[in-house]
């Protein structure tokens, strides 16, 4: 089974305070060119999408100089939505998911800020983030990347953007906006977030989805 894990970008899309809205303008019509074409004004990191190393970081590499084995990988999806509004992922509730994430490639982080996209709620800062400590544990797990439903792994609020940088200093990615809601709790879930491939991408919407496989039970506990 395939899941969309995608939001859908319009014109009214939320994004990143100060960050231009879409825009979609008809350049073909069926009518006139007996085709459709359409142009599309869309920042870099617009609705669900990618964060490259190259985002924060001053010798950050860009999103098309990684191979595509970066954008895809068994994930473990974590409920954080019980931790409730302004909380905080930190280093020891990471250690308590037993060792589940060391043996995955992506760490999803279902806060429940999905059920608010698209209204003004969606940039409520309270979203849970993970603070440096819990970065820095993500990075030890050998991850490919980390995820989550809300805007930002940092809160809207700061400027120094810890998490990013350790995340995106240890060689990973990071996806934002997801939709989890569908495969949060699951432990049989196949990752796939494929970015635009431009020249210098620091970041690039995404197509992500999810599919259900059986890995075998002992990685998938994390003995």
């Amino acid at each position: 089974m395939i899941i969309d894990l995608t939001h859908t970008i319009t014109p009214d899309t939320f994004v990143y305070p100060g960050t231009p809205r879409p825009a979609f303008s008809h350049t073909r019509t069926l009518t006139n060119n007996g085709a459709r074409e359409t142009l599309l004004q869309i920042g870099s990191h617009t609705g669900t999408h990618m964060d490259a190393p190259r985002h924060i970081l001053p010798e950050g590499c860009g999103l098309d100089q990684l191979p595509p084995s970066q954008f895809c990988g068994r994930a473990a999806v974590i409920d954080v939505s019980h931790l409730g509004a302004g909380a905080i992922i930190t280093a020891e509730f990471l250690h308590q998911q037993n060792g589940y994430l060391r043996t995955a490639d992506y760490a999803l982080f279902y806060t429940g800020w999905e059920k608010k996209w698209g209204t003004p709620a969606f940039l409520d800062e309270a979203f849970p983030v993970p603070d440096e400590e819990a970065a820095r544990y993500l990075v030890s797990c050998g991850l490919k990347g980390v995820g989550t439903d809300a805007i930002s792994v940092d809160p809207l609020s700061g400027t120094d953007y810890p998490a990013h940088k350790v995340l995106l200093g240890g060689g990973l990615v990071i996806v934002e906006n997801l939709c989890l809601k569908k495969v949060v709790g699951r432990k049989d879930v196949m990752f796939f977030a494929l970015p635009l491939k431009y020249a210098g991408a620091d970041g690039a919407p995404v197509r992500a989805i999810a599919e259900f496989r059986d890995f075998p039970e002992k990685e998938m506990s994390g003995e």
